[in-house]
């Protein structure tokens, strides 16, 4: 086993899709015990994506699946991923915010991001061409709203004064912020600039060492501490596609038909770095993809010590239950990575206080 010298942590993603393979209340009844697992398995975070109008997402509201989540755990971090700030009014996802950090003991991580799905636009009434706008200043109203008991804001979308905001976050002084960052430098950039932590989407381990490069050296430009950079950093993480088996061969075997159901369903954009737009996935050239991590509990450790080792990241957010995977072989999965992976990389209960 290593030394721990670098120590990794390891979280799970959940978007829970609506797949033929179970109901959409069996799926989310699943994710919800798989986050429990989760948290009595050592697993740092667990992380929780929010859509509408769309098969392949199914819980249209991250803050209510964190509070379920909240009430039914005691030690693993929680996080949106992401709450799509366009589509709330922002002083109201702040008082959802704060109200999940204290159900959660302080445990929650607030990942904000656009939203890149017209479709769900167009079902609530909400702009498309406005996303931008909105969420630079909705953000700005979220940042202020988890840090401060009060306050006034004036924009084109937004206007009030002296607002109190309840109930006030157990975490001082408030949840930290994350910002999803695309294959541009533009969204690492801002994210250091603003001192926010990042969760990194598909793209190749070259430029994951570079995009993390880029922000160091802009947080400490922009006057951030040695210290403050390291937490940020250390909360941050890639997002990647892992399962675990017995074997490579069952490892594959069992991950595939989620996955391509799941990559049939989501054709309006390319997908995590492993297929492009109006090409069909194959599966084997997935399996080779630096996005996968897929394979006996041998193989997985092998694949994420090159992963550290190109990269220089310490935190891999586990999208084990991609399409509707069956609930037995996901927490399968899970219970090898715990036992058989993660002892390699982490003191689990030194890690688990990032």
């Amino acid at each position: 086993m290593t030394n721990h010298k670098n120590e990794m942590s390891f979280g799970l993603f959940f978007l829970n899709s609506k797949s033929p393979f179970k109901s959409e209340d069996e799926e989310l009844r699943n994710g919800l015990e798989q986050i429990k697992v989760a948290d009595e398995l050592g697993f740092h975070s667990a992380w929780m994506a929010e859509h509408n109008a769309r098969d392949y997402g199914v819980v249209t509201s991250s803050t209510v699946y964190l509070a379920a989540a909240a009430a039914q755990t005691k030690r693993i971090k929680l996080g949106s991923a992401v709450a799509r700030l366009p589509l709330h009014h922002p002083m109201q996802l702040a008082e959802e915010m704060t109200l999940v950090d204290v159900i959660s003991n302080g445990r929650l991580y607030v990942g904000v991001g656009k939203g890149y799905d017209k479709l769900e636009f167009d079902a609530y009434n909400v702009d498309f061409d406005e996303r931008h706008a909105r969420f630079e200043e909705s953000l700005d109203i979220l940042k202020a709203a988890l840090t401060n008991p009060r306050i006034s804001y004036s924009g084109q979308f937004f206007n009030f004064s002296d607002i109190p905001i309840n109930p006030r976050p157990i975490q001082q002084p408030g949840p930290p912020l994350f910002v999803m960052v695309s294959q541009n430098d533009a969204s690492i950039i801002n994210a250091a600039k603003d001192g926010y932590s990042f969760v990194l989407g598909g793209i190749k381990n070259d430029d994951t060492l570079h995009k993390i490069s880029l922000y160091r050296e802009t947080a400490l430009a922009a006057g951030y501490s040695e210290d403050y950079v390291n937490d940020a950093m250390a909360r941050s993480g890639k997002l990647l596609f892992v399962y675990v088996a017995e074997t490579d061969e069952q490892a594959y075997e069992e991950f595939k038909e989620g996955l391509m159901w799941y990559m049939s369903e989501r054709d309006n954009r390319p997908v995590f770095g492993v297929v492009q737009r109006d090409k069909v996935l194959d599966y084997n050239e997935f399996l080779k993809s630096e996005n996968a991590i897929v394979g006996s509990p041998d193989k997985v450790r092998r694949d994420i010590e090159k992963f550290q080792k190109e990269t220089g990241l310490n935190n891999i957010i586990c999208w084990m239950n991609i399409g509707g995977q069956p609930n037995d072989r996901v927490i399968k999965s899970m219970n090898l990575f715990s036992k058989e992976v993660m002892p390699y990389f982490c003191n689990v209960e030194t890690y688990q206080k990032i």
